[in-house]
């Protein structure tokens, strides 16, 4: 697997706290690529849950006893947890800093605000949907077309943000 680096050459025009949130804004990139890849092996059919196994040994922190929910549920945490701290904390430094500087600023961080409520629910619903796998050929096709959703709309988020 091939790190998502696009943001990578950016962390020398600004500071710290920038670089370290393009740094992590592209490791969700990278997890959720690998989210992307192990569902769908182990939802193209039964047969391919070597394949997802494989994918989830690319993960440098993976321990015994992992699974893809387990993994999903790391990621998803993850992201939930992410998003509340920009919420809490961020947001408000950044507006109470700069918001008279920037009033395009208040628009922006609205925006931010509502993906974050929004993803929760793709975040949640790929939890559910992994959640009943194996199961049958429609509870793999939920599970592939949940991971889809949610990929397109984090990457969206990322990229606006």
């Amino acid at each position: 697997m091939t790190p998502d680096t696009r943001h990578a050459d950016r962390s020398g025009e600004q500071g710290w706290a920038l670089a370290r949130l393009i740094g992590l804004h592209d490791g969700m990139r990278n997890d959720l690529a690998l989210l992307r890849r192990a569902v769908a092996a182990a939802t193209r059919d039964g047969a391919e849950a070597d394949a997802a196994a494989a994918a989830l040994d690319d993960l440098s922190i993976r321990q015994p006893g992992w699974s893809l929910r387990t993994y999903c549920a790391e990621f998803c945490g993850f992201v939930h947890e992410h998003h509340s701290v920009e919420d809490a904390m961020v947001f408000p430094a950044l507006l109470q800093q700069q918001g008279v500087k920037d009033p395009e600023l208040r628009k922006v961080i609205d925006k931010l605000s509502a993906d974050h409520r929004v993803l929760t629910g793709y975040l949640d619903e790929v939890e559910r949907a992994l959640g009943a796998l194996p199961g049958d050929e429609a509870a793999r096709e939920r599970a592939a077309a949940a991971v889809a959703r949610l990929s397109e709309r984090l990457q969206a988020h990322l990229d606006f943000e």
